[in-house]
């Protein structure tokens, strides 16, 4: 089976001609108005007769005048003596500085003060340094735009840093001029470079302007490309309504050769690849905590650290990448320290995943898989152990190893090959020789586990596991460990040895098992149970995302030892997978029961998409189905296309394929949806479709995502 799842300056146009005259060194009565006369030539730069530092370009008793040349200077000894405000310098009447400007500075029509340089014309201030002095636009009058430190009656719209311009309220940007109330200029504030007009954007290079918000006379919102005619949008790009069907193609809106964007009128507008969705019902923590590694004590382990830094879960490379630290942070201590709620003493007592065959569960008869109708002859200890891979290693104290580890953006991925716990598993006879036998004592098993790691929140580490038969051999269902919690025990950490369900009932673990062992069978309604220690005020506790609700705890306080696991039934098959989440819970009994309670609360549903499949082409009717789980039943799945359209699908039909992999969730096998999409009411284009899952507790979720094309 395929599965799919898995301040530019404003440019002011002054009209200082430059004719009249010429290179040959002409009088300054030969310049223009507001042209200077400067050793002989018209200056254009300056925009004055030049009479500073002297006069010698005009004669003797004449002084410059900007509108008239050289003229005969009037004697005076105050400013008050002299025609029309002209200032009395050098004891002449001095028309060429223009307005009166020392000591006062308000002589024009306009009370504009005046600068060196300007002069008086129709009551305003013009001149060398335009027309007055200025820090910001609001120093200026009319709306005129401070530029350059002097305010720009010229440019009557005001653009840097401001909002308010043309007649119309259309903001002007950089280079643009105000011409009669509208934006002229550099065509920087059309679509496409096209220039603003009378108020719009010229329909001769095409329409809208100011982030494509408004156009032609019908208010379409036209693309670059586009151009307006008949107060409508067309072009080679994109197309807007009320059109008519110009080829006669039947299109009600739209030229089809013209129309390439706009759904409305038959054109697609692509649909990006989809982003996968998690098979992880809950998200990470949005700032995931750091990673470490160290080499502490000669192990080599990793770690991973909630958001705030607090507190750390840990896994060791040298024992299959089990878990060997779930705890608080020590301050300068790395690796595990006292505060540590696992035993991790040696590479059978971690956190980790262990996997039996009931008809190869001891060995002697585990060879020819007949131990469920031939027993054992050998004693009933773990040392005679049959098919039995362990992730942290095996009964020889040799730890399994790893293939891989990938510590990143707070997700810790172990991948290993687990050793069998008993080399001599297959052996006809009860020989426990293998520990010695170099060929033997490190022999891998035929499954693989890949575990991964991540914080949920501040108490809740997710452990995502996938188990892989490597081989041809079916193993039937059986209790498998998936996983174990080897709690500490007083050994270089708390003593937690009190073990409680998800009531919280105490179990009294004294029921003798093998080896001198004691242990205990009970029930947990809530899908979870912890270890504490005697003031219930520190422990860890395990939630099962599939709430299985039989549990086992195993204890030896003469050792000392305990632990507890979910008894979780399920088979491996032939070259087959299957899958399991469970949460790892840290605090106090009252802790763990509110994080516990949480997770009950706020689990909502995963699941998978199986038909139609990704850029599948489609048409007509076409079937929608795939499955979906949670961790206390599905209520309703739904698909949403385009993010609009609902349709209802039916759920509950079999898929005892699906529970296989995932064993034991709610309503398993009946987990599958199914239901018809019909697409004829779809636009020929891609489509995005959405499985979104609702639970009993009204979580809901997108579960899938997936692109189809529509064909007629």
């Amino acid at each position: 089976m395929k599965w799919y799842c898995f301040s530019i300056t404003a440019l002011i146009l002054l009209a200082w001609a430059a004719a009249g005259c010429d290179e040959s060194g002409p009088e300054c009565g030969d310049c223009d108005d507001g042209i200077a006369c400067t050793l002989d030539l018209c200056d254009e730069t300056t925009g004055d007769c030049r009479h500073e530092p002297n006069d010698s370009l005009c004669e003797s008793g004449e002084v410059c005048d900007p509108l008239q040349g050289c003229v005969e200077a009037e004697p005076c000894t105050t400013d008050a003596e002299c025609d029309d405000d002209n200032p009395c310098t050098d004891d002449v009447c001095d028309p060429a500085a223009g307005c009166r400007n020392t000591p006062n500075t308000a002589d024009c029509d306009d009370g504009d003060p005046c600068t060196e340089g300007d002069r008086c014309q129709d009551g305003a201030c013009v001149g060398g340094q335009n027309v007055c002095d200025c820090t910001q636009d609001s120093d200026c009058d009319d709306n005129d735009l401070c530029t350059d430190d002097t305010c720009d009656a010229q440019n009557q719209c005001q653009y840097a840093n401001n909002t308010a311009a043309c007649d119309d309220g259309d903001a002007c940007t950089a280079n643009d001029a105000c011409t009669q109330g509208n934006c002229s200029g550099t065509p920087v504030n059309c679509d496409d470079g096209n220039v603003c007009t009378d108020d719009s954007c010229d329909p001769a290079s095409g329409c809208g302007y100011l982030n494509n918000t408004t156009a032609c006379d019908d208010s379409d919102s036209c693309t670059s490309g586009d151009v307006c005619a008949g107060g409508a949008c067309v072009g080679e790009e994109a197309c807007c309504g009320d059109q008519i069907d110009n080829d006669g193609d039947g299109l009600t809106d739209c030229d089809e050769a013209a129309c390439t964007g706009d759904p409305a009128c038959g054109g697609c507008v692509p649909v990006p690849e989809p982003d996968p969705v998690s098979d992880s019902p809950l998200p990470g923590e949005s700032n995931p905590g750091e990673s470490e590694y160290t080499t502490v004590n000669g192990f080599s382990d990793d770690y991973l650290y909630d958001s705030t830094g607090d507190i750390k879960i840990g896994t060791r490379r040298d024992w299959g990448g089990t878990i060997i630290f779930f705890g608080m942070k020590h301050l300068g201590f790395p690796g595990t320290n006292s505060t540590n709620t696992i035993d991790a003493n040696d590479t059978g007592r971690e956190v980790q995943v262990a996997f039996y065959d009931p008809d190869r569960n001891m060995q002697n008869c585990a060879h020819d898989a007949s131990c469920a109708s031939d027993p054992t002859d050998c004693p009933i200890s773990i040392t005679f152990l049959g098919w039995n891979p362990v992730q942290g290693g095996n009964r020889c104290n040799r730890g399994s190893g790893v293939e891989s580890v990938v510590n990143q953006d707070g997700v810790l991925t172990v991948t290993t090959n687990p050793l069998f716990w008993n080399p001599n598993w297959d052996r006809t006879d009860c020989s426990t020789a293998a520990c010695d036998d170099p060929a033997l004592r490190d022999r891998r098993s035929d499954v693989r586990v890949v575990q991964s790691l991540r914080f949920n929140k501040k108490h809740v580490v997710e452990l995502n596991y996938t188990v892989t038969n490597l081989s041809d051999l079916d193993h039937r269902w059986v209790h498998q460990e998936m996983p174990t919690v080897y709690t500490a025990n007083g050994n270089n950490g708390p003593d937690l040895w009190r073990l409680f369900n998800s009531q919280g009932t105490e179990i009294a673990i004294d029921t003798p098992g093998n080896d001198g062992f004691f242990y205990e069978n009970f029930s947990s309604p809530g899908g979870w149970a912890t270890m504490q220690n005697d003031a219930l005020d520190y422990g860890v506790g395990l939630y099962t995302e599939n709430r299985l609700t039989d549990f086992q705890g195993w204890q030896l306080r003469s050792l000392p030892f305990n632990n507890f696991r979910p008894q979780f039934p399920f088979g491996i098959p032939a070259y087959g997978t299957v899958r399991a989440r469970a949460y790892l819970l840290l605090g106090s009994h009252a802790t763990i029961t509110a994080e516990a309670q949480w997770l009950d609360q706020n689990l909502p549903p995963f699941g998978c998409l199986d038909a139609p499949t990704p850029d599948e082409t489609i048409s007509g009717s076409v079937t929608v189905r795939g499955w979906a789980l949670d961790n206390q039943g599905v209520a309703a799945v739904e698909v949403i296309v385009d993010g609009t359209t609902v349709v209802p699908l039916s759920y509950g039909t079999g898929r005892p394929d699906v529970c296989l992999v995932w064993p034991n969730y709610a309503n398993c096998n009946n987990v599958g949806y199914s239901g018809t999409l019909d697409t004829t009411a779809l636009t020929e284009c891609q489509h995005l479709l959405e499985i979104n899952a609702r639970d009993t507790d009204g979580n809901e979720r997108i579960i899938a995502r997936r692109r189809v094309t529509v064909v007629r």
